[in-house]
């Protein structure tokens, strides 16, 4: 009886412990389950100043509701980014650790869910991890965070405030002021110097002005480091001084304040030992058409010294641009060498009143322009004349007046650090049309080029438009029967779904035997516009960033035709313009690898239409 009454304990216990696992099961889905948190955010690396939303989707499982109370995001993951928005609105805190606490009372019903998403703006660089909370009146969930930017500004990084400048303060010749900026970025495991500018000194401890082009990384090359030569004598080549970071960069601005970070060697920098000689701001808001104005920098022409020069402009006339309205946007009385982006803008007295920046050009065509490609854009194995000079190699007859930049200017003298890539575009207002046609892709109607090779596959599949690219620097698109004399207008939706993270795809409108306009997307979230004609490739919008998710389904609407063109991806246009040699054609889709072979996009709901 006693080995009995043992068992029976034995077994009683086991059924004790097992009671709280078998009570906590409800329709099959352990407690752990009973509430999941999932996390949506980008895989690839950032650039610093790209935006990225960070979904959290909240599932209740249980057969109860579920009373959530508030979302921790913890101090070192948001370290990395600037915070500018929540959808839906939510109170935001900060705890003791340091972490952001966002308010979020909702009730989950069972069975329910509910997404949060949080917009972001990368700062620093650094990869950063971290586990998130939500809270509900029961307990806690975590769930993981990871992100990694990439660019110049350390995490641990501060300017500080600068030095204040007194009325009564006294200038140094304007040309000691001027500054020599080299950019560099990793190629095949090497630093690689891979453009240069100028700046201003407009602190004693450093702040410099200059163009966001020179300091903010592109579509292909990702910054790793800046590097600042100072001015010593104005018959000698600028001398290598400090590594910068950045302190202020808006690129629809296109201005960017930077500020040293370090010694060529390594050691941090005391701000309070510098004494640098600082440029004089004058007031860009008198100046007058005609206006007698004077650019110095390092324009380091081909086959000339890396010394010292000037040239004169005249004011020509003034130009308006959203959303910084009339009057913000100079155009000079001619060009002057790519070289000078960035430099001071001087007026009679020798004050800074203007930074040269690239924008569309009025005094010459960029189809003109001879220049040493640095990419093979059009993908054909050689970097050769058939493809388009980039943006930093076009000489430029735009210049950007300083009193727009001076909350720029106040925000970099308070130590605070705002990188903005984004460009500020327009919602998509809907042109009447007539449509043609739309193809879902349930078959082949349309007669979709369908083909596999080496370079990469073609074909229908689950209802979308496949095109799979193999091998590194390939191009492939299909066309199909739809061409017309009217403006048309092409939408479609595309999906990567085999990321490599540095390719391209969109919409090809005008395509003839001889010529082709491409409106492209990137997977690292830039866009672009291009013609080519005869095999030579031009850019009628040079590779911006467009603040697009790629890694989400995007919706590409093309409008081109009779001199017009629009781009536009989820509803924002882009870019806009005017292309007087615009031949009508057949419509189509593109895909092209860079450096990596293995991209795969799924097109869908393509639609042709008719402008009225």
């Amino acid at each position: 009886m006693s080995s009995k009454k043992t068992l029976f304990l034995q077994i009683t216990l086991i059924l004790l412990l097992l009671l709280p696992t078998l009570t906590a099961c409800e329709n099959g889905q352990s407690k752990a389950e009973d509430f999941i948190v999932s996390v949506q955010m980008p895989q690839r690396g950032l650039s610093q100043g790209q935006n990225f939303v960070l979904t959290l989707t909240l599932q209740n499982n249980s057969i109860k509701n579920k009373d959530v109370e508030s979302i921790i995001l913890p101090a070192t993951f948001i370290k990395g980014v600037n915070a500018f928005n929540t959808q839906p609105a939510m109170p935001r805190g900060i705890n003791s650790n340091g972490d952001w606490v966002f308010e979020y009372e909702r009730t989950i019903a069972p069975q329910g869910l509910e997404q949060v998403a949080f917009y972001f703006e990368t700062a620093p660089t650094g990869h950063f991890e971290a586990t998130g909370v939500v809270n509900t009146s029961e307990r806690s969930y975590e769930f993981a965070l990871g992100l990694t930017v990439l660019g110049v500004n350390p995490a641990d990084w501060s300017p500080a405030a600068a030095k204040p400048i007194f009325d009564d303060a006294v200038y140094e010749p304007p040309y000691l002021s001027v500054v020599k900026i080299d950019a560099f970025a990793e190629q095949d495991g090497q630093r690689t110097q891979v453009w240069s500018g100028n700046g201003a000194i407009i602190s004693s401890d450093g702040l410099i002005l200059t163009s966001a082009d020179v300091v903010l990384s592109d579509r292909y090359f990702q910054l790793t480091d800046l590097l600042v030569s100072l001015t010593v004598d104005a018959e000698a080549p600028p001398v290598p001084s400090y590594r910068a970071s950045i302190v202020q960069a808006d690129a629809k601005l296109g201005l960017a304040i930077i500020k040293p970070r370090e010694t060529l060697d390594g050691k941090a920098i005391d701000y309070s030992l510098l004494d640098l000689p600082v440029l004089a701001l004058g007031d860009s808001r008198v100046l007058e058409q005609d206006a007698e104005l004077r650019v110095t920098g390092y324009p380091q022409a081909p086959n000339t010294s890396e010394l010292m020069s000037e040239r004169n402009l005249r004011l020509n006339d003034f130009g308006a641009e959203l959303p910084f309205g009339e009057g913000s946007l100079w155009h000079a009385d001619r060009a002057i060498e790519a070289g000078y982006l960035g430099a001071p803008v001087l007026n009679e007295a020798g004050e800074l009143v203007a930074v040269p920046i690239h924008k569309s050009p009025i005094t010459f065509d960029p189809r003109t322009v001879t220049c040493e490609p640095v990419v093979d854009d059009n993908r054909d194995g050689r970097i050769d004349a058939l493809d388009p000079c980039p943006r930093t190699s076009l000489p430029i007859d735009t210049l950007r007046p300083i009193h727009l930049a001076q909350e720029m200017i106040d925000a970099a003298r308070r130590g605070e650090i705002s990188i903005t890539m984004a460009r500020i575009a327009q919602p998509l207002s809907h042109t009447p049309v007539k449509l043609l046609d739309t193809d879902d892709f349930s078959n082949n109607r349309n007669q979709w080029k369908i083909t596999g090779n080496d370079f990469g596959k073609q074909k229908i599949e689950d209802g979308a438009y496949l095109i799979k690219v193999h091998k590194p620097m390939t191009q492939l698109w299909s066309s199909v029967g739809y061409g017309y004399d009217q403006p048309m207008q092409i939408d479609v939706e595309a999906r990567v779904t085999a990321p490599v993270y540095n390719s391209e795809f969109g919409v090809i409108c005008g395509l003839t035997e001889t010529e082709r306009t491409v409106f492209a997307v990137s997977e690292n979230g830039y866009f672009a516009i291009w013609k080519v004609q005869n095999d030579a490739m031009h850019y009628l919008q040079d590779w911006r960033y467009g603040g697009f998710d790629a890694e989400q389904t995007l919706n590409l609407s093309v409008q081109c035709g009779q001199g017009w063109y629009q781009f536009a991806v989820n509803q924002r246009v882009l870019a806009q313009g005017t292309d007087p040699d615009f031949t009508s054609g057949l419509t189509g889709l593109y895909v092209a690898s860079y450096d990596k072979g293995g991209l795969t996009v799924h097109f869908d709901n393509f639609s042709v239409s008719i402008i009225e």
